[in-house]
C-alpha cells in the first residue's frame, strides 16, 4: 500500500515503521515488540552504568595497586551482585604489586590469605573460589580458570602484552540469571585492569624514583655545604700551617744567624781588635805595625760583608711572594761592589718557589757572591737559574782566580775543622742538603768556578723537618 507525501510523521497506521522503530530494529509498535524495547532499553542503561563504573575504578591508578585492585573487584562484584568475587596475579607477573590477590565475601568485605594488615583471612570460601585462586596463582590457562570456577561463575584473563597475568572471576548469587552483559563488562574492566595496574606500578616507582632523587638532591646539597664549611676550615688551617711554617723557617735562620754572628763575625771582630791592639803595642816600629793594621783591615772588611749577609737575610726572609730573580738582582747589587759586573739569567718559565727553598737559595747566592768577592778577584759573575718541572736550579759562575778542586779541598777540611775563614762553603753545602739538594763545584765556561745547586720545587725531606 503507497502512502501519500502529505501524510504526517508518526500518523500512519499501526503496522508502518517508525524512527524510534528503526533505532531498535522493529518493524511494529505492537505490545510484544514494545516489551522487547523496554528489556533492550534496560540493557543498554544496565551496561552504560557498567561501564561508568568501570571508568571510575580505572582512574584510580595514581592511588596505587593496592587501591586500583579494590575499585576494580567491586565494580565485578556490584556487576553480578556477586556472592564471591576474586582478583589474583599470576606468581612472577608485576612482582612489585601488593597483595597478589583480594576477594570478596558475601557480606561484602575484602579479605586476603596474605597481608593481615589489608584484610582480614576469608572463612567459608565456597571450593570453587579456592580452586580458581590457585589455577591463577598458577598461571594455567583461561580455560583452567573457568572450569575450576564453576559453572556459576564469569571469569576473565588479565593480559598484558599479549600474555596472561591473572585473572577476575565473579561468582553469581544462587537464583541470579545469566547475562552475556556479565561477561562483557568483565572483559572490558579485566583488559583495562591489567594495563591500568601496570600503568600504576610504572607511576609508583616513578614517584619513589623521584623521591629518592629529591632525597639525594637534598643530600648533596647537605654534603656541598658541609664541604664548604670543611673547606674554609681548611683553608684557615692552611693559612695558620703556612704562618706557623714561616715562623719556623724564621726561629731557624735566627738561630743559625746567631751562630753564625757568633762564630763568624765575633771572630773576625775579635780577631781585628787584637791586631789593632798589636798594632799599637808596635807604634814606634812601623815595619811591624803596617802588616798588623792591614790584617786589621782585612778582617774588619770580612765582619762588614758577614753583617752584610745577615742583614740582607733579615730583609727578605718573609718576602716570599717576590720573584726568585728579582730578589737576587737585588743582592748581587748589595754584595758586590761596582768593580765587579753581574748577570742574572733566567732559563725556562720562572714560578713561585717554596719560601723555605727561596729562603736558603738567597742565603747561598749571598755566600758564593761574597766568596767571589773576597777571593777569587772575579771580574763578572754571572747568576742563572733554571726552571724545570719539578726542581729549580742555582748556578753562580765567575771568572776569578779560584780552583773547584781546591775549594773541594777546603770544603772537607772546613768540615773538620770548621776554622771561621772557610766557613760559608759549610753553610752553603748545609743549606743545599736543607733544602733536599746537593751543592756541586766545578768549573765555569769563564775560566774560574761554578757553585750549582739544584733544589726539588717543593721542597725536600730535610727542608720539611726544618719547616715542622
Amino acid at each position: 500500500m503507497t502512502h501519500g507525501p502529505a501524510e504526517a510523521p508518526g500518523a500512519g497506521r499501526d503496522d508502518d515503521p517508525t524512527d524510534l522503530d528503526s533505532l531498535l530494529g522493529l518493524r511494529s509498535v505492537k505490545r510484544s515488540f514494545f516489551d522487547q524495547y523496554r528489556a533492550a532499553e534496560s540493557r543498554l542503561r544496565r551496561s552504560m552504568h557498567a561501564l561508568d563504573r568501570v571508568s571510575g575504578a580505572l582512574v584510580r591508578t595514581a592511588e596505587g595497586p593496592e587501591e586500583l585492585m579494590r575499585s576494580v573487584l567491586r565494580v565485578a562484584y556490584d556487576q553480578l551482585d556477586a556472592q564471591w568475587s576474586l582478583v589474583a596475579l599470576r606468581d612472577g607477573q608485576l612482582p612489585s604489586v601488593e597483595p597478589r590477590h583480594l576477594l570478596i565475601d558475601p557480606e561484602g568485605r575484602f579479605v586476603a590469605f596474605e597481608g593481615r594488615d589489608l584484610a582480614p583471612v576469608p572463612s567459608g570460601m565456597p571450593e570453587a573460589v579456592v580452586n580458581a585462586l590457585l589455577a591463577m596463582l598458577r598461571g594455567g590457562r583461561t580455560s583452567e580458570v573457568a572450569e575450576a570456577g564453576g559453572g556459576e561463575a564469569v571469569t576473565v584473563p588479565l593480559v598484558l602484552h599479549g600474555g596472561v597475568i591473572g585473572g577476575l572471576a565473579s561468582w553469581r548469587r544462587a537464583g541470579r540469571s545469566p547475562d552475556d552483559i556479565d561477561a562483557v563488562v568483565l572483559r572490558i574492566l579485566a583488559g583495562q585492569a591489567a594495563v591500568a595496574l601496570h600503568n600504576s606500578v610504572l607511576f609508583r616507582d616513578k614517584e619513589m624514583l623521584l623521591a629518592r632523587a629529591e632525597e639525594a638532591y637534598e643530600e648533596a646539597r647537605g654534603h656541598v655545604v658541609e664541604l664548604s664549611r670543611r673547606n674554609s676550615e681548611l683553608e684557615i688551617a692552611h693559612r695558620e700551617l703556612d704562618a706557623a711554617h714561616r715562623q719556623r723557617i724564621l726561629d731557624v735562620e735566627r738561630s743559625r744567624m746567631a751562630r753564625e754572628l757568633h762564630d763568624s763575625v765575633s771572630q773576625l771582630v775579635l780577631g781585628a781588635g787584637m791586631h789593632l791592639q798589636l798594632g799599637l803595642d808596635a807604634v814606634d816600629r812601623p815595619d811591624e805595625q803596617r802588616p798588623l793594621l792591614e790584617q786589621a783591615v782585612h778582617l774588619t772588611d770580612q765582619a762588614v760583608d758577614q753583617l752584610r749577609s745577615v742583614i740582607y737575610a733579615l730583609r727578605t726572609i718573609d718576602m716570599g711572594d717576590g720573584r726568585l730573580s728579582r730578589l737576587i738582582e737585588d743582592l748581587c747589587r748589595l754584595h758586590v761592589p761596582s768593580t765587579m759586573t753581574t748577570q742574572v739569567e733566567v732559563v725556562g718559565e720562572e714560578f713561585p718557589t717554596d719560601p723555605g727553598i727561596e729562603h736558603e737559595l738567597l742565603r747561598i747566592t749571598g755566600e758564593a757572591l761574597s766568596n767571589a768577592v773576597r777571593h777569587s778577584r772575579a771580574g763578572t759573575v754571572v747568576v742563572t737559574l733554571e726552571f724545570a718541572e719539578e726542581a729549580v736550579g742555582l748556578t753562580i759562575a765567575d771568572d776569578g782566580e779560584g780552583r773547584p778542586e781546591h775549594l773541594r779541598r777546603v770544603l772537607d777540611d772546613s768540615r773538620v775543622d770548621q776554622t771561621a775563614e772557610h766557613q760559608g762553603l759549610v753553610n752553603m753545602t748545609e743549606r743545599a742538603e736543607l733544602v733536599g739538594g746537593r751543592l756541586r763545584i766545578a768549573d765555569s765556561t769563564s775560566g774560574g768556578v761554578a757553585i750549582t745547586v739544584v733544589a726539588p720545587r717543593e721542597g725536600g725531606p730535610a727542608e720539611r723537618r726544618s719547616a715542622g
